[in-house]
């Protein structure tokens, strides 16, 4: 039940401008200093900074905790963006567009013939489509090219890996969240740019928006002071190996700071020289499809107030960026943590700002390790009852091979299969799966092997057996 001085609040933000509010009541960043508080306790969070801007001009800024190599964050610490990767790439693109040098209507093809797909429909896919993640390239598809690893990738090199892949749909039918599109499209920036993306970003985007601790390149990360973040395991934090896709940054792997995001959020609401104002528009406008929600790179609330947004995650890292273009007010929180099934949570702490700056209650989320508890019990129920099982048999006279036999068998079977089948129950391949529920993939590991242990040693006492007589 909201308290009486809310409803007073929520008053005087309806008959005066929010920035007379802004001006005038210091209440909103002290209540948004306890929520964060509370939320990095709440969720075990290493380290986070968080930037809130109104009129180009800062209105709370803080940072807490550290990052993996004992560093104090602070607002110009690097961290791993995630997907806030792709309104950077949907700018870079923007650009090109204002030369004349990419026609958003045109087929991929004219800039990247070399790249092929097979598709159902006439239609090509178009840079627009790309933008849009209506190409129609499958999820599955994508996530074996993305989130790799491997030390020698490239942007162009993964597309090709790509390259002759199926269509699930024809190209501008079906909205599917899929960074392999941004992955084209850092190959295309490439090809027209006759350049590296990363130095194309470099040159072309962050050095005009004064965003100078941010970057494209991985070796540039490193001395920006890139340190791996952490992985959640039962909701505590795990400090992660070093974790940098080198062909991701087009759609998840470039790293920047609090600071340096504001910047951009503050190019995307006050304009510059960087795009026409027709061009910026065209970033920042709802999606005229009643159906869409995702377009030119941002996201936009399914229901309610209508802005643009964009999450992102890598395996040890969240970022958030949110404006609202005629309040001319956005904010960017940064942490060095995350898991899968934690991102309701993180959700909720830029949705508790969001309800603060409105002179609203925040709300958070509760860590919920629910799956993992109920994964790390499955386990344990299946190592008892089947040394249960195995006890009774060992004091068992007299078996029926045929049926111990076949039991042992099936559960071979079953464990050989079991990861192959929920990947493809799943759609998501088991790298991926790992890279992002690491406790639960380790849970899923130890049933396989617990299964496959308790065949072999049903097999093998069942081969002592003969005439259902012990030899």
């Amino acid at each position: 039940m909201k308290k009486i001085w809310m409803f007073i609040s929520v008053f005087i933000l309806m008959v005066l401008p929010f920035s007379t509010f802004v001006a005038e009541d210091n209440e909103p960043e002290d209540r948004i200093q306890e929520f964060m508080d509370q939320a990095i306790q709440e969720y075990n969070i290493p380290g986070a900074s968080l930037s809130v801007i109104h009129n180009g001009t800062s209105i709370f800024q803080n940072s807490w905790g550290e990052m993996s190599n004992g560093k104090h964050v602070t607002q110009d610490t690097t961290f791993l963006i995630g997907s806030v990767s792709k309104p950077l790439t949907s700018l870079a693109v923007m650009m090109l567009v204002k030369e004349g040098k990419i026609d958003l209507d045109s087929p991929i093809d004219d800039y990247i013939p070399w790249f092929t797909y097979e598709s159902e429909g006439e239609e090509a896919i178009t840079v627009r489509h790309l933008l849009n993640l209506t190409s129609g390239i499958g999820v599955s598809d994508g996530l074996v090219v993305t989130d790799n690893f491997k030390s020698n990738n490239d942007i162009k090199g993964a597309a090709e890996r790509l390259s002759g892949v199926k269509l699930d749909h024809p190209p501008g039918e079906v909205y599917v969240y899929n960074s392999a599109n941004y992955l084209l499209l850092g190959a295309i920036i490439e090809a027209i740019s006759n350049q590296s993306f990363g130095h194309f970003m470099e040159q072309r985007v962050f050095l005009p928006l004064g965003m100078n601790n941010s970057t494209a390149v991985y070796d540039s990360a490193i001395l920006n002071g890139f340190v791996p973040g952490y992985q959640s395991w039962f909701g505590k934090s795990i400090k992660s190996e070093e974790m940098y896709d080198r062909a991701g940054a087009p759609y998840g792997y470039m790293t920047s700071t609090a600071n340096d995001l504001t910047k951009f959020i503050d190019f995307m609401m006050n304009g510059g020289e960087l795009l026409s104002e027709e061009g910026l528009q065209m970033l920042k406008s709802t999606p005229s499809e009643a159906d869409k929600h995702y377009g030119f790179g941002w996201h936009f609330p399914k229901s309610g107030e209508q802005y643009p947004f964009h999450t992102g995650a890598t395996a040890d890292y969240r970022a958030e960026v949110f404006f609202l273009p005629e309040e001319k007010i956005g904010a960017v929180l940064l942490i060095n943590k995350y898991h899968e099934f934690e991102a309701g949570a993180y959700l909720s702490m830029m949705e508790g700002i969001r309800s603060i700056l409105r002179g609203e209650d925040p709300k958070l989320v509760g860590l919920n390790t629910s799956i993992q508890w109920i994964s790390l019990s499955i386990v344990l129920l299946l190592i008892i009852g089947f040394g249960i099982s195995i006890y009774r048999l060992m004091k068992k006279e007299t078996v029926n091979r045929r049926s111990w036999l076949s039991i042992g068998v099936s559960m071979i079977f079953l464990a050989a299969g079991m990861i192959p089948l929920f990947t493809i129950i799943a759609g998501v391949p088991w790298r991926t799966f790992g890279l992002f529920v690491p406790d639960v993939q380790l849970l899923i590991k130890c049933v396989v092997v617990v299964v496959g242990v308790y065949g072999v040693i049903i097999l093998g006492m069942v081969r002592k057996r003969s005439n259902g007589v012990i030899q």
